[in-house]
């Protein structure tokens, strides 16, 4: 059975990391602008939490994913 030294591979990784965070955050943010800009939704703390939370969450499913890609597919398997 193969085995993955995480520990390692986000210590490798960590800059890959931070960026895909930070998209994910800037990404959740334009789309609340654009949507209080037009209207869509107001200004509201109560009404942008929620989109806010859902735009992260999909976002960083993806970033999630990406990284258990490259991780499963990292040549240091052992």
């Amino acid at each position: 059975m193969a085995v993955i030294d995480v520990d390692t591979f986000v210590k490798n990784n960590q800059e890959q990391i931070y960026s895909l965070v930070n998209a994910a955050l800037n990404r959740a943010g334009d789309i609340i602008q654009k949507k209080v800009s037009s209207g869509e939704v107001g200004p509201s703390l109560q009404e942008i939490m929620p989109l806010l939370l859902y735009e992260i969450l999909v976002t960083h499913t993806v970033s999630t994913l990406t990284l258990v890609a490259d991780m499963v597919n990292s040549p240091k398997v052992n």
